[in-house]
């Protein structure tokens, strides 16, 4: 088997985007055995570490180390001097792989870069959920009409395939309801309240372990569960939402003996965003709640995340992540890069 090449401009070098550029390290050989797949990652884009491009393939080990060091990633080729959305209009690169940060607004860079992309022929894949949340249906569409690829699995669970099930496995089954534990952060200091910490105990611990988002306000004022809730609603149940008009509660300031007045008797005070029909209409909340001891979400502890989903045809499944890391998030985008290359251009 020959393999195919596709050419990738990462937008993003964060601990995602590391990681993803790990893992085509390690796989090299078996992509391009397995899956006659040869990946080539020709553009990086960093926040502070320079913007680099290099037609015959960036050195990644290289550029891993030098970021690694706190130094610019420029000298594994050739700067480039204009912006993101200029340079993935003009360049070669097949596939564009969006790995930048949240934004709760329907305008946002991310949208510009995705809707450039696609526009241009230009395969995508993302975890990054605001373009996604907001625009699902017209990025969806546009994908579709330009034929190319859009792929968003690693935007909800880490690497737990939940699109993938739902969309390409479970065909025909329709979704009706679903619950879940989706902002690690939060259930982490949850957790740690349960073991007997404070509140900003268990806050600085996320912090020291690389948990808490820039913007602590996504984790810990409920932000990032609404928007995961939201787009489980409008992809799996074809929903409207919008972040902004979901009711929503975080786990700022919260009693830290409540916790562990609940987790003395068994149960657990957890936070779960919810989707479900009332009515016609999709709704979706995230709220902080007492969870009875044999709840199938009550022992979720750490940085675990699930969801239990309701559907026409299976009536309860509960889908557990346990303890992930960035590896797979990272993996998320792996595989939504094999599936673009195999064919399945959309979940």
């Amino acid at each position: 088997m020959i393999p195919v090449p596709h050419r990738i401009a990462l937008l993003g070098f964060g601990n995602v985007g590391r990681e993803f550029a790990r893992l085509l390290l390690e796989r090299r050989s078996e992509l391009a055995r397995e899956h006659g797949l040869e990946a080539e990652i020709v553009a990086i884009f960093t926040a502070r570490h320079g913007n680099v491009e290099s037609a015959k393939g960036i050195d990644l080990r290289r550029a891993l180390r030098l970021h690694e060091a706190g130094k610019s990633i420029v000298p594994t080729g050739r700067a480039i001097r204009i912006p993101a959305m200029d340079y993935i209009r003009r360049s070669r690169a097949d596939v564009v792989i969006d790995l930048t940060p949240l934004r709760i607004a329907a305008r946002q860079p991310a949208l510009d870069h995705i809707l450039t992309a696609l526009r241009g022929g230009k395969h995508v894949v993302t975890a990054n959920k605001g373009p996604v949340v907001y625009h699902y249906r017209r990025l969806r569409e546009l994908s579709r009409r330009n034929r190319v690829g859009f792929r968003y699995e690693g935007t909800v669970m880490d690497g737990a395939p939940i699109f993938n099930l739902f969309q390409e496995t479970l065909r025909g089954a329709h979704v009706l309801a679903f619950e879940g534990i989706l902002n690690s952060t939060s259930n982490f200091i949850l957790s740690e309240m349960e073991a007997g910490r404070s509140y900003g105990d268990g806050v600085a611990g996320a912090r020291e372990r690389g948990l808490l988002e820039a913007d602590p306000a996504m984790d810990l004022e409920g932000w990032d569960a609404t928007v995961k809730a939201c787009l489980l609603a409008n992809v799996l149940m074809e929903g409207r939402l919008r972040p902004e008009d979901v009711p929503r509660q975080g786990i700022a300031g919260i009693d830290a003996d409540r916790v562990r007045r609940v987790h003395a008797a068994g149960g657990a005070v957890k936070q779960i965003a919810r989707g479900g029909w009332t009515g016609r209409r999709v709704e979706a909340s995230v709220s902080v709640e007492e969870l009875p001891p044999r709840h199938p979400l009550a022992s979720v502890d750490g940085t675990s995340s699930a969801l239990r989903v309701r559907t026409d045809m299976l009536e309860d499944l509960v889908i557990l992540e346990r303890n992930p890391g960035v590896r797979q998030t990272a993996y998320a985008v792996y595989s939504d890069l094999i599936a673009i290359h195999e064919g399945r251009l959309n979940p």
